[in-house]
């Protein structure tokens, strides 16, 4: 390619990077632009050149080059401002836009593709072109440009027309291990009513999830709304799609849609949604207390998605808990309230008054329930572990070999990760699937047994990693010298202990509490420690085992990233495939000409 081409193409490829990929920056976008402009112009001196010696096709190519340039003046005028100054009528401003926009892209390509293949026959033929070289090549280069020019059309009648197929997985959930046990322990019968006309697709679908979940105190109806308008109206179910679990006067319904390709997101997590459904006619709703008053991690004003737990509450009152909030204010300094199903405490940075650590004490001799999160500091509460039989190292715990990679820097190291679990009921579900459940536990510290004599036994359930060590000096490096790999690093143990009442009392203390924050809560590892947890504090086996979730899981992508896949792919690709014919092509023409 001559020297007019390659300026041609470079220059155009400026412009369209400057208004496809850089029009929020001003800088780069004006100086891509006035780049592209001089190599435009250059194209035209450069092809100029040859018009002594070929004028006939120089003054084509250049008539070809003019025409393509001229896009550039419709696509200016194509802009909002310009339509906009004209003082049409919206729906007019809007055509004449789309009409320009459509316009450009087509008058560029009718202009480029014949002027670079006159370009080309320039090139390889500087002496002389005869007049049918030259015929050929415009015809050829104008074939292209309303070949590609078709694509226009096609695309817009393809979107107008759009006739879907979609042959993507999809997977109705299956009943899951927690939802089972919900069933097996019922005291009293529920009825589960699917309101769907038996033509259904939707119906075809979850009638086998909910023919395995039947039982003796379960029973399964299939119903079309509109052969049953009193007991829909009753039950308060406005359509089909629906479905209602009923006990007595007590009502739960679950909507899934009555058309598969709407329904499909909400039968991923049937499951899930029968768990919760259950949970609030099964039972009645208990009381999860959080400690306030000691800047513990909370659900309003966190810093950041590390400090909220506005998931963790959410999760909570799924599995029909009533969520309330405990501090001195609420009586935690006299006694924690008889009501407390489970008392957690997520990271407080500062020391609970004796008051208030004596109740916990008290609740805790009768029986009680406590969940503890602690978080490394430079001045720890030894006394919320200890009254657990629990000692707590509060010296950030790292690893330099596996770690998530966040911000590029050694404080990376803190965001660590374990599949090594004991064979606890606790985390019956993470023990059961180590090989694919890491619990993340960013920023942790550790926890082992209390030396000495305490109340309880302690059970640690999460172990650290081999390569894990304590960061005592807060360098983000292994000191051999001063410190040790996977030396009793661990973190989550459990404790149970004899109690004045009918039922031993436990508690489980982690070494962390961002684990339970919005950022990491997702992670299906350390949502279910926290429901199996829970499970075993409240001696509720309903809560334990999996749930089963066939949700997609959402890919993250960056702005940056999007940029780079779609101009590599739209772009970049086509471009490679066309330079390597180019090659070929050329290739071969040499061996013949030899």
């Amino acid at each position: 390619m001559s020297p007019s081409g390659i300026s041609f193409l470079i220059g155009f490829f400026a412009i369209f990077l400057a208004e496809r990929m850089f029009g929020g920056n001003d800088l780069v976008r004006w100086s891509l632009l006035g780049i592209g402009g001089l190599l435009s112009l250059a194209t035209v001196a450069l092809r100029a050149t040859t018009i002594g010696k070929h004028p006939a096709a120089t003054k084509t190519a250049l008539g070809f080059y003019v025409l393509s340039l001229s896009s550039l003046a419709l696509y200016a005028a194509g802009g909002k401002d310009v339509v906009d100054g004209l003082g049409l009528s919206a729906e007019s401003a809007e055509h004449t836009r789309t009409a320009l926009q459509v316009l450009a892209p087509l008058v560029w390509l009718i202009g480029a593709l014949p002027a670079l293949a006159i370009d080309r026959t320039l090139n390889t033929s500087p002496q002389s072109v005869h007049p049918r070289r030259l015929r050929t090549a415009i015809e050829g280069g104008l074939t292209l440009a309303f070949g590609l020019a078709m694509l226009f059309p096609m695309n817009w009648l393809a979107k107008e027309y759009n006739e879907r197929f979609d042959y993507g997985f999809f997977k109705t959930t299956a009943v899951g291990e927690s939802t089972r046990a919900i069933t097996d322990n019922l005291t009293e019968p529920i009825r589960v009513v699917l309101f769907f006309p038996a033509s259904s697709e939707v119906l075809r679908e979850v009638e086998p999830y909910f023919d395995a979940l039947e039982g003796p105190n379960l029973s399964i109806e299939v119903m079309d709304h509109a052969m049953a308008p009193e007991l829909a109206k009753e039950w308060k179910v406005k359509d089909n799609g629906n479905v209602a679990f009923v006990r007595g006067d007590a009502v739960e319904t679950i909507k899934l849609g009555d058309k598969l390709d709407s329904a499909r997101k909400e039968l991923r997590k049937l499951d899930s949604k029968v768990q919760t459904a259950l949970l609030k006619l099964s039972r009645d709703k208990r009381t999860a207390y959080f400690t306030v008053g000691h800047e513990e991690a909370y659900w309003k004003g966190a810093a950041s998605e590390d400090e909220n737990t506005d998931t963790l509450k959410k999760v909570i009152e799924g599995l029909n808990f009533k969520v309330k909030e405990l501090g001195v204010d609420d009586g935690l300094g006299q006694a924690v309230p008889d009501d407390a199903a489970v008392v957690f405490i997520t990271g407080p940075k500062r020391p609970f008054l004796t008051e208030e650590v004596t109740a916990l004490k008290e609740y805790r001799d009768r029986g009680g329930a406590v969940f503890l999160m602690l978080e490394p500091s430079d001045t720890p509460d030894p006394a919320l572990s200890a009254l657990f039989g629990v000692q707590y190292t509060s010296s950030p715990v790292l690893s330099d070999k596996a770690f998530l990679r966040v911000t590029g820097g050694l404080s990376d190291r803190a965001f660590v990760g374990t599949n090594k679990y004991s064979s606890h009921e606790s985390v019956t579900t993470l023990s059961k699937n180590s090989a694919q459940a890491t619990f993340i536990t960013p920023k942790t510290g550790a926890v082992k047994e209390l030396e000495g004599e305490h109340s309880g036994k302690v059970t640690v359930t999460v172990k650290g990693m081999p390569d894990w060590f304590a960061d005592a000096n807060g360098n983000y490096e292994f000191d051999k010298d001063a410190e040790k790999r996977g030396n009793g690093l661990d973190i989550a143990a459990v404790v149970a202990g004899p109690s004045t009442g009918d039922k031993e009392w436990r508690a489980a203390v982690v070494a962390d509490t961002t684990w339970a924050s919005n950022t990491f809560i997702r992670n299906a590892a350390n949502a279910y420690y926290l429901v199996d947890t829970l499970g075993w504090l409240t001696q509720d086996p309903a809560l334990s085992g999996e749930v089963e979730n066939e949700e997609d899981v959402k890919i993250q992508h960056t702005k940056e990233g999007e940029a780079v896949w779609f101009y590599g792919t739209s772009a970049l690709v086509p471009a490679l495939v066309f330079l390597g014919g180019l090659v070929r092509v050329n290739s071969r023409r040499r061996k013949g000409n030899a």
